[in-house]
């Protein structure tokens, strides 16, 4: 089985890494609020994943794209994986706005609906329009998961 290895976008990387968002129809990555990861395999580019971050308290996972030569190489999992293991956006929730077949995949990554939670504006709206006039033909979702940093227990000396 192929190596899947995956590592952070580098600024000059941006033009590439819009193009192959523009091939899907996605919208164009912003390095400046975005983490965003390039997958590879035996060092061949072969997919993308981004956080977007929408305020101090709420970041979106999207952008999940795996190019279609390294489909069922688990190229995906290793990016998913990758961007909420290095999440570099402190404390926060992070949102995800799958189809929903995909809710099993999103799942084993904590990911769980989260209709009881105040959902960002930005969400909202997106959620709205991928499920608006049958985008897509199939249902997207709404799921997050919290992303608290675990707190240090403090040992105090009397």
């Amino acid at each position: 089985m192929s190596k899947v290895t995956v590592k952070q976008a580098e600024k000059n990387e941006l033009n590439w890494v819009n193009a192959k968002y523009s091939e899907v129809y996605f919208v164009k990555s912003n390095y400046e609020n975005e983490y965003i990861v390039i997958a590879k395999v035996e060092n061949k580019n072969a997919g993308l994943g981004r956080l977007v971050k929408i305020d101090d308290n709420n970041i979106e996972l999207g952008g999940i794209y795996v190019f279609p030569n390294y489909r069922g190489l688990k190229v995906a999992e290793n990016i998913v994986r990758n961007l909420c293991d290095k999440n570099p956006f402190d404390e926060s929730i992070m949102w995800c706005l799958p189809f929903e077949n995909l809710l099993k995949f999103y799942s084993k990554f904590g990911f769980e609906n989260c209709e009881n939670i105040k959902i960002p504006k930005e969400v909202g709206d997106k959620l709205q329009w991928c499920n608006s006039e049958n985008k897509y033909g199939k249902k997207v979702l709404l799921l997050c998961k919290t992303n608290k940093k675990p707190a240090y227990n403090t040992v105090y000396k009397t």
